[in-house]
């Protein structure tokens, strides 16, 4: 479907998905391994969130420390739902670094968005 575009139209339609997700997967490792990965989890301490995905993730290795970012991320990125699941408590994402959860959510959707980019490439194909 694509086929008729010019090569550079093709070439930014394919490439850049895959630098969004670049970013924000270098984002999350940057977090994973850094201090602020320490704030994060002690910003935490009384939400079910991250017990739960440290004991299915794990928080040895960098890749299981970046899958329970992302556990936080949608835990944050919907925090009414998060909380009255009891996933989240209150005074934990209302204390939680405003910096850290933009980070952690810009990271969150641009990994969201070229993936989803990537999706709608594939099926046009």
């Amino acid at each position: 479907m694509i086929e008729h575009l010019d090569l550079k139209l093709r070439l930014f339609l394919l490439a850049t998905p895959a630098c969004l997700i670049f970013i924000g997967f270098a984002s999350d490792v940057h977090i994973a391994c850094s201090r602020q990965y320490k704030e994060m989890t002690s910003a935490l301490q009384r939400s079910a969130c991250l017990p739960f995905a440290t004991g299915m993730w794990g928080e040895k290795k960098i890749g299981s420390r970046v899958l329970v970012i992302s556990v936080i991320a949608g835990t944050i990125g919907s925090p009414a739902a998060s909380i009255r699941r009891g996933l989240m408590d209150e005074q934990d994402y209302l204390q939680f670094p405003k910096k850290l959860k933009r980070k952690i959510l810009i990271s969150s959707l641009l990994n969201i968005i070229g993936i989803i980019w990537i999706a709608i490439n594939f099926f046009i194909e």
